[in-house]
């Protein structure tokens, strides 16, 4: 029983020792060495849970912006031979953020946002060889050594939108063996620059902006001769030789039959007469053949507007009973009577403004006899209404004294419409 108890408790106390592999990252073997991938997860922080035997640790393709002072050592990442931080967003990188990284070799910081690495950035780092640093924002440096590292082997500044390389650039780098300059806004290069690097065995130089005059070829052939392996910018072009010579001796030339050579096809003309139809087509049949289905539906569009024409101006003129299409059309019944009680009214009305023009006449002027002097003048002055033009002469002109007048017609219908 004592025995079964402690196993238990060996069994729990490994459990609890265990270490797991977080979820954003894959870990597994390469090489013989730990890996833990943790690529595109969007992680800020090198610390996610990865375990501390951790030896090739790669956090590329994330969100990381800063790298603070003993970040790995306090993970307790003391293992780490390869680390790679390349495609994040790292501006700012303290001077102590790889202590504790004694083992580490390869260090990845390309495609960041890095314009300015401390001198001794890497000195606690002191069996770094690889450091890859292209794809940042090196535009403007001082005249002052870049990096500080004795072991250092291989440097890539390739794509850093460098303008111009100070002469102490590389005075502190005394074991460099590669250097990659290649993409950058380089037009001239000093010698002064590649002098303190004497163990230097290649240099990549690929750029377009070069300008190849005769100090840059100086140069050129100053790597050259110090036995460092270096592809040359600026080549002569050499004139294309050819590969047979042409014989001065004219060759005769004989007709060669071409379907000795060629692939040709003979087409055989087989197109049969066109057989006349031995019974006569119709005026139907005649016109499918002569016009197309388009033409046949102008046609027959422009036929049909001429005729919808035609009958329209059939049938205004019949509706109309006249000639102009414009004419009136008779009055119905019940127009009739209205337009005979709008003239009965404008006679009434008539009535009584001449009895307000002329208040002395006692009889309307239509339905009375007109009075005149025997000089043809009126009797009675009209106010506002001229008189008879010429001499007037009726069968009553004079109103006798025992003749009376005719009496007006009632007035009780009569009215003003306004």
């Amino acid at each position: 029983m004592a025995l079964i108890l402690k196993l238990v408790v060996l069994l729990m106390s490994a459990g609890a020792f265990a270490q797991l592999c977080p979820k954003q990252c894959d870990c597994d073997v390469d090489n013989g060495l730990n890996r833990a991938s943790c690529e595109g997860q969007n992680i800020v922080s090198v610390q996610v849970g990865v375990p501390d035997a951790v030896q090739v640790y790669s956090l590329s393709r994330n969100a990381i912006s800063e790298l603070d002072n003993y970040c790995f050592k306090e993970a307790g990442y003391s293992s780490i031979e390869v680390l790679n931080l390349s495609y994040n967003v790292i501006f700012w990188i303290g001077l102590h953020a790889f202590a504790g990284l004694d083992k580490l070799i390869h260090l990845d910081l390309s495609n960041n946002r890095l314009r300015y690495i401390a001198l001794d950035l890497f000195f606690e780092s002191p069996q770094l060889h690889i450091l890859d640093l292209s794809g940042n924002v090196f535009e403007s440096l001082k005249n002052e050594p870049f990096i500080n590292h004795t072991k250092l082997q291989v440097l890539n500044l390739n794509n850093c939108r460098i303008k111009s390389l100070p002469d102490r650039m590389f005075s502190r780098l005394p074991n460099l063996k590669k250097l990659d300059l290649s993409e950058n806004y380089l037009v001239s290069l000093n010698t002064e620059v590649l002098r303190p690097l004497r163990k230097l065995e290649r240099i990549e130089l690929r750029n377009d902006y070069w300008n190849c005059d005769p100090s840059f070829m100086a140069v050129e052939t100053w790597i050259t001769s110090h036995g460092i392996n270096y592809v040359k910018q600026c080549v002569k072009k050499t004139p294309k030789m050819f590969e047979k010579m042409i014989s001065a001796v004219p060759v005769e030339r004989v007709d060669v039959d071409v379907s000795d050579i060629w692939n040709i096809t003979i087409i055989k003309n087989e197109t049969l007469p066109v057989l006349k139809p031995s019974k006569e087509l119709t005026w139907f049949q005649k016109i499918d053949q002569e016009f197309s289905a388009s033409q046949a539906f102008v046609i027959g569009l422009e036929l049909g507007l001429a005729l919808g024409i035609v009958c329209t101006y059939v049938w205004l003129r019949a509706l109309c009973g006249c000639r102009r299409v414009n004419c009136a059309r008779p009055l119905t019944r019940r127009q009739q009577r209205r337009a005979q009680r709008m003239a009965d009214s404008d006679m009434r009305t008539n009535l009584l403004w001449s009895s307000a023009v002329n208040p002395d006449l006692e009889t309307p002027p239509s339905y009375r006899r007109r009075l005149s002097l025997p000089d043809g003048s009126a009797p009675y002055p009209t106010y506002g209404i001229p008189g008879p033009r010429g001499t007037i002469i009726q069968a009553d002109a004079i109103r006798l004294p025992d003749r009376g007048e005719t009496p007006p017609p009632p007035y009780h219908e009569c009215r003003i419409n306004i």
